[in-house]
């Protein structure tokens, strides 16, 4: 029979497999149409990366490495370059008074200066989440907000102006450029701020402004002290010769006697013009303030409705001055005070300032050195910034009848014996005048606990919330003297926050003092749950002059420890703290 298999020589196609190098045998694709589809099949193997060929003598060799060391050298020249660069943008910007800062394309602030964390409040501590302005002022939120916006859709630079807040709480008043970088396609990736101070600017034409003011008090003093010793005298003369032909035993001798004491009267105001007006040769002496103040307050408000309240520290220093002229400048500055309320009560407290402080609260015109600060905040009707702004210029009052010439006078005095008064008013609520007088050089600069003793490494810690800041300025006064530390903040956002870092850090505060009305704010009467949910144990004490709010008549069932009514008096401030914290212990 005849075999059916194909033989070597009549197959197609086909042929037999090659033996692999072990000896084995491996299938063979049998057709090129077989091939083709495995090939398609199969990964290609991977190529060797083509080298640029060898040189094939010495000379091409030598070149290659002498354009790699050529490279070498340019890169690290280039590198040394930058380095230099980096130390000069590091030098620059780490010294430079401006602040300067960059935001990403989403306006995230991602670096900044030295100058803008010393300048600035930084809203949030979270860089990935800072804003580029720091922690803006309400009424300049949406400015600042627009200039950022129009910079990064535009690419265009821009200026503005806007406040700030300060590290110490004040606002920083700052003239800004806003600078776009844009990447080679023209889209804006990044924004820098440029900022500069204008407090400084704005400290110095104030000290220039109130220096003029001086100075025109001055003058119009020494004009009135000519005119009335002239009046005076003829007066004085025709009063004396008037007396000798009248003779003295009958009716007119009497009203001419009564001239005589009242033109008498006259001589000595007189003179005290004329020391405010620096033609007294009186020379300074050592004054004990606190009687000095309180015979001389008292006195202008004796027979009256207002009445004072003092807090003075024990072993305040006696400055050296003439006790005329401030006696006539606290007169007239208390006058001031009872003619604007019809009743309440006039605070007045003391201290020393070192220079430092002195620098950050006073007018420039003043040399450095120690002041012994004087408040007087009254309950009247307080100022607005227009009148604030003339308060001190002669002849300007905003009270028929009246001459306007009080705190002119007042003024010159302080002037004359090396000192200034500052004011700082709110309509409806009242109006705080600072006087700052020279400190003696042996005066010193104490933190005192209460009744002068020194405050206790331990102080108890009092978080005090209030939207008025002239009341967080005279309540962290007073209660600084009865021996606590403060913490102010102005809504109860910021009291929560502060609660709740204090509280993070392991040094709670023991008392939680907070207005219980904020307008377009969080009060206390929001406040206090959160609070109450971050320790259970915080002590509250609600404050409200409202005596008719549901919190003051039930506290307890709102999560309040006590109340504390408007306005405050030291002894009633200090029996209710000392009675929450007895009751906590």
């Amino acid at each position: 029979m005849e075999s059916t298999l194909p033989s070597a020589s009549d197959s197609e196609g086909i042929t037999p497999p090659e033996p692999s190098p072990s000896g084995e045998r491996h299938a063979q694709p049998s057709s090129p149409l077989l091939s083709q589809r495995l090939s398609r099949l199969t990964p290609a193997a991977p190529t060797e990366p083509e080298l640029p060929p060898l040189p094939t003598n010495l000379d091409d060799l030598q070149s290659q490495l002498q354009e790699a060391r050529h490279s070498l050298i340019q890169w690290a020249r280039a590198e040394t370059a930058w380095n230099g660069q980096r130390r000069l943008f590091k030098a620059v910007t780490e010294n430079v008074s401006n602040a300067l800062a960059v935001a990403d394309g989403q306006g995230k602030r991602i670096w900044n200066n030295p100058s803008y964390t010393r300048l600035l409040r930084q809203a949030v501590e979270s860089e990935s989440n800072a804003g580029l302005f720091g922690d803006v002022h309400p009424d300049d939120v949406a400015r600042t907000t627009g200039a950022l916006a129009e910079a990064l859709r535009a690419g265009q630079a821009g200026e503005l102006e806007f406040r700030s807040r300060r590290p110490d709480g004040g606002w920083a008043a700052l003239k800004a450029r806003l600078i776009p970088i844009a990447d080679p396609g023209g889209r804006v990736e990044s924004v820098v701020l440029a900022a500069r101070d204008l407090s400084e600017n704005k400290q110095l034409s104030e000290a220039l402004e109130l220096a003029t003011r001086q100075s025109s008090a001055s003058n119009v003093t020494e004009s009135m002290a000519r005119d009335l010793d002239q009046v005076l005298t003829t007066a004085l003369g025709n009063l004396t010769i008037a007396k000798n032909l009248n003779g003295s035993q009958n009716t007119v001798a009497v009203r001419l006697n009564e001239i005589d004491r009242a033109l008498q009267r006259a001589r000595t105001l007189l003179e005290q013009l004329g020391t405010l007006s620096g033609h007294s040769d009186k020379p300074a002496t050592r004054v004990a303030l606190e009687p000095l103040v309180q015979e001389t307050i008292n006195g202008v408000l004796r027979g009256t409705l207002v009445r004072a309240e003092y807090l003075f520290p024990r072993r305040l220093p006696q400055p050296e001055l003439d006790a005329e002229a401030f006696t006539l400048a606290l007169r007239n500055i208390a006058t001031n005070a009872m003619q604007s309320m019809d009743r309440g009560v006039v605070r007045v407290t003391a201290d020393v300032l070192p220079a430092d402080a002195v620098a950050r609260q006073a007018p420039l015109v003043l040399k450095a050195g120690s002041y012994i600060h004087l408040t007087i905040q009254d309950q009247g009707h307080g100022m607005n910034d227009r009148t604030l702004a003339r308060a001190f210029e002669p002849s300007f009052t905003t009270r028929p009848g009246a001459k306007g010439i009080g705190l002119a006078t007042a003024m010159s005095a302080m002037q004359r014996i090396g000192g200034t008064i500052t004011a700082q008013s709110t309509p409806g609520v009242g109006t705080i005048i600072h006087l700052f007088i020279p400190a003696p050089a042996d005066a010193a600069v104490t933190t005192t606990g209460p009744g002068g003793a020194p405050a206790a490494s331990q102080q108890r810690r009092i978080l005090l919330m209030d939207d008025e800041q002239m009341i967080l300025d005279i309540v962290s006064r007073m209660l600084t003297h009865l021996g606590y530390a403060v913490t102010m903040t102005k809504d109860g956002a910021g009291a929560i926050a502060a609660f709740t870092k204090a509280k993070t850090k392991g040094e709670p505060f023991d008392v939680v003092m907070m207005d219980l009305v904020i307008p377009n704010g969080i009060g206390g009467q929001e406040a206090a749950p959160t609070i109450k949910q971050i320790d259970p144990h915080a002590k509250i004490i609600a404050s409200s002059g409202h005596l008719d709010h549901p919190v003051m008549t039930d506290h307890r069932k709102y999560g309040f420890t006590a109340v504390l009514e408007k306005p405050y008096k030291l002894e009633r401030l200090q029996q209710v703290i000392d009675g929450v914290i007895a009751n906590a212990a």
